[in-house]
């Protein structure tokens, strides 16, 4: 974990980003594709490779969450803790995106 500090933060940004990595497998969207998060962000299902409207609409709401939790932490923490908390999180999501298409 981060800096004891960042602790909330880290926290915060942690369960939004597991939450709408397990909503991106339910929906078989690889969203650190370019351009997919926007097109979810436009509400644009086709980026699913599985329907599933209802975990689609959580992982909109997630990842909107996320945007605005992610600007306050900017704010108070500051946009390199910031960053490489998130570089952290990213490779855990690649990681588990990676086990999930290998399984399939």
């Amino acid at each position: 974990m981060t800096d004891v500090k960042h602790r909330y933060w880290h926290r915060q940004i942690d369960g939004l980003v597991r939450e709408i990595s397990k909503l991106s497998i339910a929906c078989n969207v690889k969203l650190l594709e370019p351009g997919n998060i926007e097109r979810v962000l436009r509400n644009d299902e086709t980026v699913c490779g599985r329907k599933n409207s209802r975990a689609f609409k959580q992982m909109r709401n997630h990842l909107m969450a996320f945007f605005q939790i992610q600007e306050r932490a900017i704010e108070r923490i500051g946009p390199e803790d910031v960053r490489s908390m998130l570089d952290t999180l990213r490779q855990e999501m690649q990681n588990l995106r990676g086990r999930t298409d290998s399984e399939s």
